[in-house]
């Protein structure tokens, strides 16, 4: 059957992208998770894996087309068992619905008949038999070279109702954290993975019932479950007072570290939420950030009288940590130490510095040189540069600039071993080695040799702000060809 590729959305604040080039044409052959196309934002540019195995029958949309989220750019034919099985109930004949309806008004009617047969009488209730399909949801694999990830956090609980693309979890693996967003939209029914387990690439994690089974199995009651027949008794509404409410503290400009965003806000003010209503609101976000979504269920529940949650601290967003082992404890408890557990990502980076010690030969070489030119240049535009730009100038563009120059000199620095080959890159793209607080990321400034000293400087100063935010996409960390780090700041080399 042939299905639609729609325009996928990289982002919240994302509406729309530019097709950058198409992988394959049609006729062509493709399978699951192969890269499909390129597409461009104003934030990132991104590989997109084909969601389905198939022959690619027709291309909608053209290169340097700039597309819509959800719209169609392309169709599939393909024999996927998952497509088939979860393809909409609207598809089947309308002869078939009414032989369904038929049968299902039949089985009611049997049903009363023996209902004065059955009345006092303990019943279990049958397996819902509205359709439907199980769907397994899979550890996605976010790079050629990542194997496993780490699971971070779940933002949907067994029973609860997810929409397709809606965040379903967090993973992390050694080069980014991800949100995740589900593949299907029906009730999560079953996760097979845990928080903070690692699990390798393709590994089912989790079960989605899809279909009207997910609705049909919202209200149905649990297996085992007996109801026994009750008389009805009409309920009396109590006779409530109506007490006067206190007048809302007006909203003023939040205080503190914490992030709200205009939305937000807008919301806050519109719906006669204080400050210190806001402070108390236990966020969703990133880091703990308050959500629309967050607010929304907030003035849901305040109309309702439900009392208003603890504050939360001053840095929210915590992740929770496993504890130290027993052995850790045993050795360290008596002594003035803390103990603090590394996260999933401080650990790859251990063991990959390990590894890369490992396996990779190092050679160590130093070179002085007089930077009192470059400093008296920068003591003179600093205040003009910071104007102009919005960020400090630093000596960070000056040795990118100089290092992208030897690397077009001596491009062989600038090459990669392949088995028996030598891959010389005619391309330069920079990592620059950023300590945040979770450990040092390696984001990579890509095509460094087509910008000039503003670019650079631009282009280093956006990369540092996004992996200190956590805001880096995958491709922002990959495909580095020469990395740059800046250990001076400390005193040492």
């Amino acid at each position: 059957m042939k299905v639609d590729i729609k325009m996928p959305k990289l982002g919240e604040s994302i509406t729309e992208g530019t097709i950058v080039k198409w992988w394959k044409k049609p006729g062509d052959h493709i399978n699951k998770d192969e890269t499909l196309l390129e597409i461009s934002t104003d934030k990132v540019d991104s590989e997109i894996p084909s969601p389905y195995e198939g022959e690619i029958v027709e291309i909608l949309k053209e290169e340097n087309d700039t597309v819509e989220v959800d719209s169609v750019i392309a169709r599939i034919e393909t024999e996927s068992k998952e497509v088939v099985e979860a393809g909409d109930e609207s598809d089947q004949p309308k002869e078939t619905k009414k032989e369904e309806k038929s049968e299902k008004e039949e089985a009611q009617a049997k049903e009363k008949e023996e209902e004065p047969q059955k009345a006092g009488k303990k019943k279990t209730p049958q397996p819902s038999t509205n359709g439907g399909t199980v769907m397994d949801v899979k550890m996605p694999k976010l790079g050629e070279s990542i194997t496993e990830g780490t699971i971070v956090k779940w933002w949907k609980q067994p029973g609860d109702q997810v929409e397709k693309d809606e965040t379903l979890l967090e993973i992390s693996t050694d080069k980014v954290d991800s949100e995740i967003p589900s593949p299907f939209k029906g009730k999560l029914t079953e996760i097979l993975a845990q928080e903070n387990d690692v699990v390798e690439v393709d590994s089912v994690i989790a079960k989605i019932q899809t279909g009207a089974g997910a609705a049909a199995q919202k209200e149905a009651p649990k297996d085992g479950e007996v109801s026994e027949a009750a008389p009805e008794v009409e309920e009396q509404p109590a006779e409530v007072k109506e007490e006067p409410s206190p007048e809302p503290k007006k909203l003023e400009e939040p205080k503190g570290k914490r992030f709200y965003s205009p939305l937000v806000l807008s919301i806050a003010r519109k719906e006669d939420v204080s400050t210190e209503e806001l402070q108390q609101i236990s966020g969703s976000g990133l880091e703990g950030r308050v959500t629309k979504k967050d607010m929304l269920k907030y003035v849901e529940e305040k109309k309702k009288g439900v009392a208003a949650p603890e504050a939360v601290p001053e840095h929210p967003g915590a992740r929770r940590e496993e504890k130290p082992s027993r052995e850790v404890l045993e050795k360290w408890q008596d002594q003035r130490t803390e103990i603090i557990t590394m996260d999933a990502i401080r650990k790859k980076i251990a063991d990959h510095m390990v590894k890369s010690k490992a396996t990779s030969p190092h050679v160590y070489g130093v070179a002085e040189c007089d930077f009192n030119h470059i400093m008296n240049i920068v003591k003179n535009n600093k205040s003009e540069f910071e104007r102009r730009e919005g960020f400090k100038l630093t000596f960070n563009p000056f040795i990118l600039q100089a290092t992208v120059k030897t690397l077009m000199d001596f491009p062989r620095v600038n090459s990669s071993v392949e088995g028996d080959n030598i891959i010389e890159k005619h391309f330069i793209n920079l990592g620059l080695a950023v300590a945040t607080d979770r450990g040092l990321i390696v984001p990579v400034l890509k095509k460094a040799e087509e910008k000039n000293f503003v670019g650079l400087a631009r282009a280093a100063y956006d990369l540092a702000i996004r992996a200190r935010n956590r805001k880096l996409d995958l491709e922002d960390v990959q495909g580095s060809t020469f990395s740059i780090t800046n250990y001076g700041v400390f005193g040492n080399i």
